[in-house]
């Protein structure tokens, strides 16, 4: 008795939860799609479209106060971003950190006045120095430190554009 009544739940469920064709989908040869939905779906969907434009209509819009953002000029590219697309002069590369790294600890003590960082790029770490707007603002540079790094010459690179020349 107990599994003739669990049967007949377990069918009764099953008729009860199950759906209508609500929706076809049709693609002719000619490339259009044809979706044919449920009449109650449609109407559904346009009563909430209804409504949601209704509360939209009778909303007040608020009154904001704006902040007036500060605006660049166009002889200042920093005013708006700290870094921009520039360029770097690299010194040196190896597949060794610890190579790399004193390689950028002695140009720090031969050239203070220039920034400098270890970069990775597979499978190099790469010694980078300065910051410049283009090649030939970094050109002066670069003939200075071929006299102690002869391999130098300039990559593209995002630079910090308050320190860039």
């Amino acid at each position: 008795m107990k599994q003739l009544l669990t049967f007949f739940l377990f069918f009764s469920f099953l008729y009860v939860a199950a759906q209508e064709k609500i929706d076809t989908i049709k693609i002719n040869n000619t490339g259009t799609l044809t979706i044919e939905l449920d009449s109650r779906i449609n109407e559904a969907i346009k009563t909430r479209e209804r409504t949601s434009c209704a509360i939209e209509t009778r909303r007040v819009p608020e009154k904001r106060t704006e902040i007036p953002r500060p605006t660049g000029t166009s002889s200042d590219p920093c005013a708006n971003q700290t870094q921009i697309s520039g360029f770097k002069i690299q010194i040196f590369y190896s597949k060794n950190r610890n190579d790399a790294e004193k390689v950028r600890q002695e140009f720090d003590k031969d050239f203070p006045n220039m920034s400098s960082q270890v970069t990775y790029y597979a499978p190099d770490y790469r010694v980078l120095v300065g910051d410049y707007f283009t090649k030939k603002s970094a050109s002066a540079d670069i003939k200075r430190l071929k006299s102690r790094y002869n391999s130098a010459f300039s990559i593209p690179f995002k630079v910090m554009c308050r320190r860039a020349k």
